[in-house]
């Protein structure tokens, strides 16, 4: 199959981001499903074959599905391509309403941290690592929940790793890995990699700004504060004993031993200090 008989299982496309090696259009299936329609031009990338792979064996409603992919000829560029038909989630990314000016009081808060938590609950019990949580990855669906995407550089734990072990760096994305991801620490990585990169991600989108990330800022210096600086502690209003802002810089914590344990622990410390907080309920 080519391209062009791709394209005519299709209609309404529309292309809606490009980047890198790939391009998304938002689609309507030929049966009216709307879904978003990846192309990856290195139909051998091992990081895209292996999300394909990890992602059909979740079945989680706050992550989307994939329907179909497979190789097609490409015959502008004569080359095959890497096509995935993805579950087409509608919404704003958490990036973009950041940058909107947008910070997240403490029901929206608490709502994004309770729905990352109860996803890698599930992933932990398969053993996956996201490894790239951070608001270019998190959805706000118009249907008013939270999704996690882009599991590119997530890891089987117990898998054949597409890292070598000599490399000075693993694949991370600077301001939100913490350092036994981006220092290549593959035994060290676990649970606790991924809640470094929830806290994170929650201190920002409630102060509309990256604790470690500065103007004008190289890797280096990112890395640096990643290792020693600790964030400032949250003020938010209805976190009466400021228990929720603690919970997010344990979650931060720069020894993995000073986080939760698992995701299920987390989540039972985020449910015995919810009655600390006033959400509005």
């Amino acid at each position: 199959m080519n391209i062009t008989e791709l394209q005519q299982q299709f209609s309404s496309i529309v292309k809606i981001k490009k980047g890198g090696q790939k391009v998304v259009y938002s689609a309507i299936t030929n049966e009216g499903l709307p879904v978003a329609l990846k192309i990856i031009y290195d139909s051998t990338d091992p990081r895209v074959l292996q999300e394909i792979d990890l992602v059909k064996g979740l079945e989680l409603s706050n992550i989307p599905k994939i329907i179909a992919s497979g190789i097609v000829t490409d015959d502008t560029i004569g080359d095959n391509v890497l096509y995935i038909v993805e579950e087409l989630v509608e919404g704003i990314s958490l990036r973009d309403w950041i940058n909107k000016g947008n910070k997240a009081d403490l029901p929206t808060a608490y709502n994004i941290l309770h729905t990352l938590l109860s996803i890698e609950i599930e992933l932990e019990k398969k053993g996956i690592l996201h490894r790239d949580i951070n608001p270019n990855n998190i959805i706000l669906g118009n249907d008013n929940k939270v999704y996690l995407i882009d599991f590119g550089l997530a890891k089987q734990l117990g898998g054949v790793s597409l890292t070598q072990t000599t490399a000075l760096l693993g694949p991370f994305t600077p301001g939100y890995a913490p350092r036994e991801q981006f220092a290549n620490m593959k035994l060290h990585q676990d649970v606790r990699t991924d809640l470094f990169q929830i806290g994170v991600t929650l201190h920002e989108c409630c102060t509309g700004k990256n604790p470690f990330i500065h103007e004008n800022d190289n890797i280096l210096d990112v890395l640096e504060r990643t290792m020693t600086i600790m964030p400032p502690v949250l003020v938010l209003s209805g976190d009466t004993k400021g228990m929720f802002s603690q919970f997010i810089n344990m979650l931060m914590a720069k020894n993995q031993s000073q986080r939760p344990g698992t995701a299920v622990d987390a989540m039972r410390y985020l449910q015995a200090i919810k009655s600390t907080l006033d959400l509005g309920e």
